[in-house]
């Protein structure tokens, strides 16, 4: 007979042994004093955090027989131990991703109106039930509402973005969080020490970061480290067994980047490649330090670091060392590394470059002006920019003004505009650029006309021509934009930020239905939304004749529109894009900034205009 796991032997029996969700344990608890239990409950959260274990915790409540509905469930009546041993034939627990189908949804609605057989109240479980076809979820619908009095329908899933909103109205909603390291570490304590596994100090720390929160996988390393190894469970076991590095290692190279020290940062990161370490675990690992002293230096919280005592004192040695831009520019590098390192044919050489860039990148703490989201065109502005002068109007006073030589024709403009270049471009960004170029080349064309028409003359109030703006009022800087084009250009570039988010995901639907297609999208990646057609970027003519086939560009469509909730075609390009300066291109470039994301995020705002600071 095999051994029981130890996530299954020391699986919570009670909800005063439950770890974590405190308020899902007390509300439920208040439900089931007050016997006001609901008809269907919907539990989310990621895997191994106690979804599963919550279902069973309330199906025993709703059926233990101990007097006292405050100490329920206790444990140790029969209606408990029955649903403890999986006998209970009353408690059902359904397997979503194995019944999908509509018939099975049937087969469940004929059973539940029979009444159950031994215990109080049936309790259907259906777990991950986001891979039910939308077929069954509709047949669920009315019983799920209005179940009879004896059923109780309880839903758990780690998606639940992917369950229908009819479902969702009809459930009560909890959302499971992950574990902390130190409560994690705790609960491996008391199981080792149950088990009679020795532990070094430090190991249910390396555990608890290597499991992310999932309780379940923490049990399952713990049990896989009592068989690698005999007597005490040491680091270095952990880290043979994980593939992870010792965190000295991760320090000395934190230590590095904090003294700008090139050299120290790169022997230490070919001190680990040397080891055949896992590379990705290491750059998790050094992310998670990073973080922890960024939430530390932002906030001067020493619980939301969520680290144990002895790194808390390492971070506190750092902190003076650091600053807040500093971090976040080596924690963007280092996070976006896991991708390279798995498909990479050179080794560690992207973390190699990643830390050479981390120390000769300027930081900038935040961009000189930002372009603006605003609701009407730009005002005139008052002060023209140098590059562009204008002429001055004539004094009012009674002597004539004095002429002046007339000069050499020539086919250059009167008023020699600067061209744009690096040194006079206002510092506003490439939305400010495009447009103060193009405004020095209107300026250029209307002071042609005017020297080849009257190069003698100097424009006066009374022969002021149709090129020349009024003296006393500055022309406005451009026409007013469209609403429409503005928020055109929003929606398309709304759903290319989908897309971007969801292309490894799209690229592993695309897999069952054809690994073929799945490995040409790895040489693709999307760049343009024109209306309901999102446009890929492929890198050679090979890979976008093979998309454009009818079959293949079926099944990347079906996926992207399943994906998306609407219906989208899809075209191949092999040529980079040019930037386009009109406002369409100004809009997708301002979404790229970080600040401008921000606010968009905060004020729940789009961008239906482009002003740049000029002068």
């Amino acid at each position: 007979m095999a051994a029981q796991s130890l996530y299954r032997k020391w699986r919570s029996q009670t909800f005063d042994e439950l770890v974590g969700q405190e308020h899902v344990v007390q509300t439920l608890r208040n439900a089931i004093v007050d016997e006001r239990v609901a008809h269907a409950y919907l539990f989310t959260g990621p895997r191994g955090v106690g979804k599963t274990s919550m279902a069973r915790l309330l199906s025993k409540a709703v059926n233990c027989l101990a007097p006292d509905p405050a100490h329920r469930p206790c444990g140790t009546c029969p209606a408990c131990v029955s649903i403890a041993e999986g006998r209970a034939v009353d408690v059902i627990e359904m397997d979503a991703a194995s019944n999908t189908s509509v018939e099975d949804a049937r087969e469940l609605i004929e059973r539940v109106q029979f009444r159950p057989a031994e215990l109080r109240t049936k309790v259907y479980t259906i777990d991950e039930c986001h891979m039910l076809s939308t077929a069954a979820f509709n047949a669920l619908l009315k019983t799920l509402e209005e179940p009879p009095d004896h059923a109780i329908f309880i839903l758990a899933t780690t998606e639940v973005h992917k369950v229908p909103a009819t479902i969702l109205s009809r459930c009560q909603r909890f959302t499971f969080t992950r574990h902390g390291i130190a409560s994690t570490a705790v609960h491996l304590r008391r199981v080792a020490e149950a088990e009679a596994l020795a532990l070094e100090e430090g190991v249910p720390e390396a555990i608890a970061r290597a499991s992310t929160g999932s309780m379940r996988d923490a049990l399952g390393v713990l049990e896989q480290l009592a068989s690698f190894t005999t007597g005490t469970i040491g680091l270095a076991e952990v880290h043979s067994l994980l593939g992870m590095t010792s965190a000295a290692e991760v320090y000395a190279l934190i230590e590095a980047l904090l003294d700008a020290s090139m050299a120290e940062a790169l022997r230490a990161i070919n001190g680990v490649a040397d080891q055949g370490a896992d590379l990705r675990q290491f750059a998790r690992d050094l992310v998670e330090r990073l973080r922890a002293l960024l939430l530390l230096l932002a906030s001067g919280d020493q619980a939301l670091a969520d680290v144990g005592a002895d790194e808390l004192q390492l971070l506190a040695t750092w902190a003076p060392r650091a600053d807040i831009p500093r971090l976040l520019h080596w924690i963007k590098l280092f996070s976006g590394l896991d991708y390279q390192l798995r498909t990479t044919p050179y080794g560690h050489l992207p973390l190699e470059l990643a830390v050479v860039e981390a120390l000769v990148t300027p930081v900038v703490a935040a961009p000189s002006a930002p372009p603006r989201a605003t609701a009407t065109p730009s005002a005139p502005r008052a002060t023209p920019p140098p590059a562009r002068p204008r002429p001055a109007a004539p004094p009012l006073a009674t002597p004539p003004p004095v002429p002046r030589p007339a000069p050499p024709r020539q086919e250059a403009p009167a008023h020699p505009v600067t061209p744009p270049t690096e040194q006079n471009l206002p510092p506003t960004g490439g939305v400010a650029a495009a447009e103060h170029a193009e405004d020095a080349a209107q300026a250029s064309a209307q002071a042609v006309p005017a020297q080849q028409a009257a190069p003698d003359e100097v424009p006066h109030e009374g022969t002021r021509t149709e090129a020349d703006p009024p003296p006393t009022v500055p022309r406005p800087a451009r026409a007013p934009r469209s609403p429409d084009e503005a928020a055109a250009a929003n929606a398309d570039f709304s759903v290319l930020e989908q897309i971007e988010h969801a292309w490894e995901e799209i690229k592993r639907d695309v897999r069952p239905k054809s690994p073929t297609v799945q490995a040409l999208l790895h040489s693709v990646r999307p760049v343009d939304v024109e209306g309901a057609t999102i446009v890929l970027l492929a890198s050679s003519a090979f890979h976008k004749e093979n998309l454009e086939k009818i079959a293949n560009r079926r099944i990347v469509e079906d996926v992207i529109s399943r994906q998306l909730g609407g219906t989208y075609g899809i075209r191949c390009t092999i040529e980079a894009r040019a930037e386009v300066q009109d406002l369409r291109g100004k809009i997708r470039e301002a979404r790229k900034d970080d600040l401008v994301r921000a606010a968009m995020n905060i004020f729940e705002a789009h961008i239906v205009d482009i002003e740049t600071d000029e002068g």
